[in-house]
């Protein structure tokens, strides 16, 4: 036999079965009643929530200053204290997190006082399930639209810096290109003069390299800093895969003895709409990173896979038989500027990126469990150029 409450949840997990099941969303149950309590878990719990029940204000407070909830409920009269001196200390610690008052009492007054100490919303004893799921909705779906918020805000800053730095950079790469046509110019008269002068000569080859890697660096910050607007046409990517390695081989001779293997899945597909150009310098700069990383006589391994469901994805995982990359550095590497070679501008990975962003895919790093380092690039498979 099944009670009415038991009914009633029972139609309300029903009713709400093809919901959304919100991830990673907590939410902390103040409440010394224990059917109470353990009614809004029952309700909760089967809905995906995490949840942490207390039953006093000590530790209520001290669960809201170690812990991180999206959500909080509390019983508006408790054992210690009444939730109008909580709210301000769980909204001290968990500014994010809603706090929603549940009580007994049905009067205008406690209702306006819960309000006015910063509760989000205000629900009457006995808990209705569809109310409960209703309020909490609606929590996650601001949890959403902050994040999304956010998330736009960042882009648009990131937008506007990065216009600001092209412009800069784009007016120092024109005012210095002269510059460095007169340096050079004066160097190979200069060389002229120092002909039987071989250590003198070398100096002047070392000033020539140095003038070369500083108008690098100008074109690879102008680069990171320009809009993206990606050219698509039909591209083969193993194809264009062989090329980079061999472009970067006949560049570095002496590191020849690498090798490269690459494991291509059967259903992989043999072309994709991309901006080849593009994706050619984020290969490049994969194998270069991992050519830097693998000692003469190592193996770079690429592998080409195909993923269908849930979306078509174009997966390239390239590895090497390096030191690998520290934790703490696996997202500092796609920082702008940030290096751990002695030669280099550092933009390379974060250029990358963006590239590969732009196609709306992902560049990241994923754990190697032999030894070295493991990058990974998803892009959407596009049939044509419209994606």
């Amino acid at each position: 036999m099944v009670s009415r409450s038991g009914h009633s949840l029972l139609h309300s997990v029903q009713q709400h079965s093809e919901l959304l099941v919100p991830r990673d969303f907590s939410v902390l149950i103040v409440e010394d009643d224990d059917d109470a309590r353990r009614n809004m878990e029952d309700i909760l719990s089967l809905d995906g929530y995490e949840i942490q029940s207390e039953s006093h204000c000590l530790p209520a407070i001290n669960a809201v200053e170690s812990d991180s909830f999206d959500a909080v409920i509390v019983d508006w009269r408790l054992p210690d204290e009444n939730a109008d001196s909580l709210i301000p200390i769980i909204i001290k610690h968990q500014p994010n997190a809603p706090v929603v008052v549940v009580t007994g009492m049905r009067d205008f007054d406690t209702a306006v006082t819960a309000l006015r100490s910063g509760a989000y919303d205000f629900l009457l004893k006995p808990i209705n399930p569809d109310v409960l799921r209703s309020v909490l909705g609606r929590i996650f779906e601001r949890k959403k639209h902050l994040a999304a918020i956010e998330v736009a805000q960042e882009k648009l800053l990131m937008s506007e810096r990065l216009a600001a730095i092209g412009q800069m950079v784009t007016g120092l790469a024109h005012e210095s290109r002269n510059a460095f046509q007169r340096s050079h110019a004066c160097l190979a008269e200069l060389s002229l003069d120092l002909e039987g002068m071989p250590e003198s000569l070398k100096l002047v080859h070392k000033i020539q390299h140095a003038l070369d890697d500083l108008h690098s660096l100008l074109e690879e910050v102008r680069d990171y800093s320009a809009p993206i607007i990606l050219e698509r046409r039909k591209c083969c990517f193993e194809s264009l895969l062989q090329e980079t390695w061999q472009q970067i081989l006949d560049a570095r001779k002496i590191r020849q003895s690498v090798t490269l293997e690459v494991e291509k899945a059967d259903d992989f597909p043999t072309d994709s709409f991309l901006d080849c150009d593009r994706m050619r310098q984020v290969t490049r700069n994969l194998l270069e990173n991992a050519l830097f990383a693998t000692s003469d006589s190592g193996t770079i391994r690429v592998g080409l896979t195909f993923q269908l469901r849930p979306k078509p994805i174009i997966r390239i995982e390239v590895s090497d038989e390096g030191e690998g990359i520290a934790e703490e550095d696996r997202e500092a590497i796609f920082a702008p500027f940030f290096t751990t070679k002695t030669k280099g501008t550092g933009l390379g990975l974060a250029i990358s990126r963006r590239y590969v962003s732009a196609h709306h895919g992902v560049l990241f790093v994923d754990s190697n469990h032999d030894r070295g380092a493991k990058f990974v690039v998803e892009l959407p498979y596009c049939k044509s150029e419209r994606g």
